[in-house]
């Protein structure tokens, strides 16, 4: 029988606890480094749910209720200080987090009914390309990571940008997930929903990878400093400090997958082969490289300018 929750204070142990257990739902999977955002919408939506009905219970809350909620962000003219009206993007990746957030409670037997089924995204009115980096950006941080000569940072920053990984998928890498001969190479990745994919490697990054492997050639395949294996946080603690030397600003570790899409985009591969090489389970995902990101839009209205 599923699990009643009812919350009537946002600062009660109840709330906290749930969201605790969420926020530690996501640090297992690869959307650790969004979950602050997940949890925060969650929260919000848990908090308009009670002004209405002064309480919070996950099971009864219906399709409708996220309907109206959705309407609300769109069309709500907003407390003072604070904004209520979402741009199109905004919503739909609330919409995003409450999907996870209730995929979750059905997953965990919480709740019986995941009131998202069957709601539909925002319609946005033109695409914007996710972030990625430049060839020069590209060019600046593997410049900067050589320069520290860290063969293991070499290797995993490498294979991202060169082979498309997730951040989890880097982490659940061991040897016997990686082949490499005098002239190919692939990497074996269990991605999302466990779909397994195999990737190949191209000559730069099996050189990268061949030179930590010859350094470490026993152990787990991302060593830490303690000998065990690297976890995601380690890898995003060490992505920042490299971008921050290279002076590249809001990026993460994810970005260097978004730059992989882009440079096989670039070289006129074919979107079907890039969503097979991503692990991108629809088309739609992948047309996101096809559109124009929000530098190149900058850069087309800046050739107008007079000055």
């Amino acid at each position: 029988m599923a699990k009643v929750i009812q919350i009537k204070r946002f600062d009660s142990e109840y709330l906290s606890g749930l969201l605790d257990r969420f926020n530690n739902h996501l640090y297992q999977t690869d959307r650790g480094r969004t979950a602050r955002i997940y949890v925060g919408d969650a929260k919000r939506f848990a908090e308009w749910i009670a002004d209405r009905y002064e309480v919070f219970d996950p099971a009864a809350v219906s399709p409708l209720d996220i309907i109206e909620y959705r309407r609300y962000l769109q069309d709500s003219p907003g407390r003072p200080g604070r904004k209520e009206n979402k741009t199109a993007g905004t919503v739909n990746r609330i919409l995003i987090s409450l999907r996870v957030f209730f995929g979750w409670m059905v997953k965990t037997g919480q709740i019986q009914m995941n009131p998202m089924e069957g709601i539909k995204p925002v319609a946005v009115s033109g695409i914007i390309a996710p972030k990625w980096l430049d060839r020069r950006q590209q060019a600046a941080l593997i410049h900067t990571v050589q320069g520290k000569g860290k063969l293991r940072d070499i290797a995993i920053i490498g294979i991202m940008l060169h082979a498309g990984l997730r951040i989890s998928e880097v982490c659940g890498l061991n040897r016997n997930n990686i082949k490499i001969t005098e002239r190919t190479g692939s990497v074996n990745v269990t991605g999302k929903g466990n779909k397994v994919r195999i990737v190949p490697l191209n000559k730069t990054v099996r050189k990268m990878i061949s030179n930590w492997l010859k350094a470490n050639p026993e152990g787990p395949l991302w060593p830490n400093r303690y000998g065990k294996p690297i976890g995601q946080r380690g890898v995003f603690k060490m992505f920042a400090e490299y971008a921050y030397h290279a002076k590249i600003k809001d990026v993460s570790p994810h970005t260097l997958r978004h730059t992989f899409c882009k440079n096989l985009i670039d070289q006129g591969v074919p979107i079907d082969q890039v969503a097979v090489l991503a692990g991108h389970s629809s088309l739609d995902t992948t047309k996101r490289y096809t559109a124009p990101s929000m530098a190149d839009l900058q850069a087309a209205v800046d050739r107008t300018a007079w000055e």
